[in-house]
């Protein structure tokens, strides 16, 4: 969105220079403030109104600005998105065809980032060569990563496919991004304890969680009430990545928490219900199929947002889980208290529960199961950073 937004202002002639630079600046704001929010996408007007109505005029500001701020947003859905006919018509396809909502803010992000490559050329009068240019650029320019080069390649395909209705397309000729082995950060016992100690409340206990049952951060949001199961001492992880369904441990040590955890969203939940809320949001295809069990008890999130919002599609007031960006920040603020100097993130704790658990002695079959590897050799990245085997010493220490 910023590159797509970016290059469209440089080149815009009716304001001057500076003017330019204090619109970017205003629709930064906008922008995060719709990210922050969750709201959807910026090009929708109705979101446009909303940050005018909570964020603009909550700031009081002077009358100057009101109009700098105005113009800012005027041009941008007048001048901007109003024309944006190629991302209309992905964002239609996309619904049309039910994917994730996930799926659809990652390929209008790939189409936005396109867009800003081939300025001042249209998307819609784009051709296979192009997109061969930008795969290419990512390789070699950007040194992006293959995962988030085949992304795009998807995103791109999908546009052509079903927004340019040319299902023979052939892309064929773009330099592939080399694949590079990483090691995985991975932080030691002490380390995670001083970690998890430090959490705010919170999030201490999305935190144990997902370093003790192994969870993606996207697993860890997602949880429902029925997907914990006590008496087996199990978790149900659904639709994880490449919508697979898998069972992870529960550990016992948190049951009591958990429950206390149940306690509160049960409180929650009878205050939705006597708001007449839409339900938990959930996936379009299976909202439709669960349309009233979304308002039951059981569908409802582990770990709830705090406020009902406006579900980005179906515009219907819903209790979302607990935002991403919120829990991601208080791991990296919490880590650097604790004095962790390593670059920590929530799938860190993912890391680290594998390692620990190899460490411990579990089969690494088993391993590859609780964390929902399609393949035993993504689990192996772990041997490379466990401790070092009893008996093994550098030769440094023999001198």
């Amino acid at each position: 969105m910023h590159d797509w937004v970016k290059v469209h202002l440089k080149a815009y002639s009716g304001a001057s220079v500076e003017e330019r630079r204090a619109w970017w600046i205003t629709l930064k704001w906008y922008f995060g403030y719709c990210a922050k929010k969750e709201l959807g996408e910026p090009t929708n007007r109705d979101n446009g109104k909303i940050f005018w109505r909570d964020a603009v005029l909550c700031a009081d500001p002077e009358d100057w600005q009101k109009a700098q701020w105005g113009d800012a947003l005027k041009w941008f859905f007048e001048e901007l998105a109003a024309r944006d006919v190629a991302g209309a018509k992905l964002r239609s396809a996309l619904r049309r065809r039910h994917l994730a909502y996930t799926t659809e803010k990652a390929y209008m992000g790939w189409l936005r980032r396109f867009q800003a490559f081939l300025h001042p050329k249209e998307a819609m009068g784009s051709e296979s060569a192009d997109v061969v240019r930008f795969l290419t650029y990512l390789a070699e320019v950007q040194e992006l990563a293959p995962t988030g080069q085949n992304q795009c390649f998807n995103a791109l395909l999908f546009f052509f496919r079903y927004v340019r209705e040319q299902p023979d397309v052939d892309f064929q000729g773009a330099t592939r991004a080399k694949k590079r082995q990483r090691v995985p950060v991975v932080l030691s016992t002490r380390e995670v304890t001083r970690l998890l100690e430090l959490l705010p409340t919170k999030f201490r206990l999305m935190g144990r969680l997902q370093y003790g049952a192994g969870l993606r951060v996207n697993e860890l949001l997602r949880l429902r009430v029925k997907d914990l199961d006590f008496d087996r001492g199990q978790l149900v992880v659904r639709g994880g990545k490449g919508d697979k369904d898998r069972i992870t441990v529960l550990p016992s040590s948190l049951v009591d928490l958990l429950q206390l955890q149940l306690e509160q969203v049960r409180a929650l939940h009878v205050e939705d219900v006597a708001a007449d809320f839409g339900g938990a949001s959930m996936a379009e295809a299976l909202a439709r199929k669960f349309s009233v069990a979304r308002a039951e008890l059981s569908w409802q999130y582990l770990f709830p947002h705090s406020r009902l919002a406006k579900d980005p599609r179906s515009e219907e007031m819903l209790r979302h889980h607990a935002l991403e960006n919120s829990y991601q920040n208080a791991i990296r603020t919490t880590a650097k208290k604790a004095g962790i100097e390593k670059r920590v993130t929530p799938h860190v704790l993912r890391h680290s529960f594998a390692t620990h658990m190899l460490e411990g002695g579990a089969d690494i079959r088993t391993v590859q199961d609780l964390l929902g590897h399609a393949s035993v050799e993504t689990t192996q990245i772990y041997t490379h950073v466990m401790k070092k085997p009893f008996g093994i010493v550098s030769p440094l220490d023999r001198l």
